[in-house]
């Protein structure tokens, strides 16, 4: 059975249907919907019915409420903004007055701004031990071993060869302000020991390197290497101003230090990785690092 509600002509005044078909009436009469939207809200009957059908949000008190809570949290958002900007500011300003404290500190406990080694307070003497010297003899190699010595090694004499490596232990042993420097001595060693030190101010370097090695790369190495036992034997004695953790450090070392000392995994500390042999590696292998670094950028420059 088909029902028509807008429709009420022939319904029972007192049936339900009839009923229905009033309020269907009643909601499409536009005219009442529009008075009922200027109505305010007062929980009538009337007004809970025309709402039932239609959205909440509607409502014109809740439109309004929902605009009330946007301006509020824009407001919100804009307060914990700015507190946000301020805490910013604020620590920043923190961490620049720190870092700029921080900083006059270090340029007044450093006696030579150029040279960054140079520790004031604690003598004019003081340097940090590892880097110390290096750069001076980088720049002593770069130029007595230049590329056209290294390129025609092979091709100087064994005379001319052996000048250009005392002219560089020269400049090693100024680098590392040794005390005690009578020279280098070279002569035949057995195989496999390309020089040596005793702490007397000379160094002893093999003839085969010179003769049979087709670059001087291992003479330089060998002499800042040699050389800078000489300057851990002065520091030992007390020639060089050093801190007393470094002094006791080579001390030790040398107690221990054995240059036969094989296997090394069975006596690391009695030669290959002795403190007194890290350091002079390192001495060595970073002036070879340096003049090869430059020598290999020029080519591809």
């Amino acid at each position: 059975m088909n029902l028509d509600l807008n429709n009420s002509e022939g319904l029972r005044a007192s049936s339900p249907l009839a009923e229905l078909a009033k309020v269907s009436d009643l909601l499409n009469d536009q005219e009442l919907n529009k008075s009922l939207d200027k109505m305010s809200f007062n929980g009538s009957a009337a007004k809970v019915g025309y709402y039932t059908f239609h959205k909440l949000s509607q409502m014109p008190v809740v439109c309004e409420k929902i605009d009330e809570c946007k301006i509020s949290f824009l407001d919100s958002i804009k307060a914990v903004g700015i507190k946000i900007d301020d805490f910013h500011e604020s620590v920043k300003e923190d961490v620049c007055d720190f870092f700029k404290g921080t900083y006059e500190n270090v340029k007044d406990f450093f006696a030579d701004k150029s040279d960054t080694q140079a520790l004031k307070g604690l003598g004019e003497d003081f340097y940090e031990t590892r880097e110390f010297g290096i750069d001076k003899c980088s720049a002593a190699a770069k130029e007595i071993f230049n590329p056209g010595v290294i390129d025609n090694w092979m091709n100087l004499s064994l005379t001319e060869r052996q000048g250009i490596s005392k002219a560089y232990a020269a400049e090693v042993a100024e680098a590392f302000k040794l005390e005690k420097y009578s020279g280098v001595i070279f002569e035949d060693l057995e195989s496999g020991v390309l020089g040596y030190n005793n702490g007397d101010g000379s160094i002893h370097i093999t003839n085969d390197m010179l003769i049979n090695y087709g670059s001087p790369l291992e003479v330089v190495n060998t002499i800042t290497h040699e050389l800078r036992h000489q300057y851990q034997n002065e520091c030992i004695n007390g020639y060089h101003n050093v801190s007393d953790e470094v002094k006791n450090e080579w001390t030790a070392a040398t107690a221990i230090y054995d240059s036969n000392s094989q296997p090394w995994a069975f006596d690391p500390w009695g030669y290959k990785y002795n403190p007194l042999e890290i350091d002079s590696r390192y001495a060595g292998e970073t002036v070879v690092r340096n003049i090869t670094k430059d020598f290999i950028n020029d080519q591809f420059a």
